[in-house]
């Protein structure tokens, strides 16, 4: 698979001031005609850094798309450091300064001088017109490897990509109407190291293919991809027998949704008790027709004068009596507790927590300690309380 590398120049990208969008949509279409995105860089405002970022790039990778730095102020250094990059000069483009001034007077702006800097590009560069801004771009080949520069404005950008880069790079790589294959699949109840060391061996010993894992706080995602469909399936089915029900779903399925979906086959509702988690877990689901109702009870006396009596540790017990006691209530079918009381550990908290499933022919429950901070665990909490009732519903089908 050609190998590309993707530069964001800006130093408010390097700050945080401004969130990379731009390199996901480049990686996703990039992808989508054939090529891998083997690596991102992100740089300053600084020509002496970017010259070293391009020199990087065009050793390790067959094409480069930068994007950012070619306002027109002087801060904006993209021009310079390609051209200083290929050892050539920049070039006044007639063409590209009466594409500025005609989106200027279309807008009804005055054109200041500074603008006329964006109609320079270094020597022998192919320009790319912009339709839509005022900030051309161009490819350069450098060492037989072409740099392809964009705006930083991602609707400038994205047009450009779909209307001239993309036909430019399928007809300077020979792609023709090649297909990239995908496949994702999504794990929830398992940490990344151990779905890492359960599939560690399909991926050394595929050739043919791109496996990638990338873990969230709350699921993890397998990227599988190639040119063969064939080799995606056989992949697929290999991770499947590895992963089994750790596996919830695949490409757009989202979470949540599977657990509706599974209510709603079985004619089922649902009510939640929750405790540390407050209401996360209902909050993926106050959009399923099979849900009833949400209980918070964050205190723990609280919860003990409901059941008459002290809680000294929360058990598979306490769960599964909390969830009858809400399916009551609620008069669902199904009743889930998620339930655990934070003791404060310096600035983080730890919590054993225990997830409770009741329902007719159904009993089940989880127990588990993490933790982090308390977003984080309220988060993990809600899933991993809802994934205990995905494989309730599963096993007990």
């Amino acid at each position: 698979m050609i190998k590309s590398e993707i530069i964001t120049i800006g130093t408010e990208i390097l700050i945080g001031q401004i969130l990379d969008t731009n390199s996901k949509y480049l990686a996703q279409r990039l992808l989508d005609i054939g090529i891998g995105v083997r690596y991102k860089t992100s740089v300053g405002d600084r020509l002496e850094d970017i010259v070293s970022a391009i020199k990087i790039a065009i050793e390790r990778a067959d094409l480069v798309i930068t994007t950012g730095g070619l306002g027109p102020t002087i801060d904006d250094l993209t021009r310079e450091a390609i051209a200083k990059s290929a050892g050539v000069e920049l070039e006044f483009r007639e063409e590209l300064f009466g594409q500025i001034k005609d989106v200027f007077d279309k807008i009804g702006y005055k054109m200041t001088e500074n603008n006329k800097r964006q109609a320079f590009i270094p020597e022998g560069s192919i320009p790319i017109l912009n339709r839509i801004g005022t900030a051309p771009g161009f490819i350069k080949e450098i060492e037989g490897v072409p740099v392809i520069c964009l705006p930083g404005v991602p609707r400038e950008l994205r047009y450009m990509m779909e209307n001239e880069v993309i036909p430019w790079i399928k007809n300077r790589f020979s792609l023709g109407r090649q297909i990239i294959h995908l496949k994702v699949l999504k794990v929830v109840g398992t940490g990344e190291s151990k779905v890492d060391r359960l599939i560690a061996d399909v991926v050394k010993e595929e050739k043919e293919a791109e496996i990638g894992i990338l873990a969230s706080e709350s699921e993890i995602k397998i990227r599988i991809s190639a040119k063969d469909e064939n080799i995606v399936k056989d992949i697929t089915n290999r991770i499947r027998k590895r992963l089994g029900k750790k596996i919830y779903g695949e490409d757009n399925e989202v979470f949540e949704e599977v657990i509706c979906n599974l209510l709603e086959e079985r004619n089922l509702t649902l009510s939640i008790l929750e405790t540390f988690s407050g209401g996360k877990a209902a909050q993926r689901l106050i959009m399923c027709p099979a849900f009833l109702k949400t209980e918070i009870i964050s205190k723990k006396n609280l919860l003990e004068d409901i059941i008459g009596r002290k809680i000294e540790s929360v058990n598979r017990e306490i769960s599964i009596e909390l969830a009858e006691r809400i399916r009551n209530k609620s008069r669902a079918k199904i009743g889930l507790s998620i339930v655990g009381f934070p003791l404060r550990k310096g600035t983080d908290f730890l919590v054993k927590a225990c997830a409770g499933v009741s329902g007719e022919g159904i009993e089940d429950s989880y127990v588990w300690t993490m933790g982090g901070k308390i977003e984080f665990i309220q988060e993990r909490g809600a899933v991993i309380g809802l994934n205990t009732l995905r494989l309730s519903l599963i096993n007990h089908e």
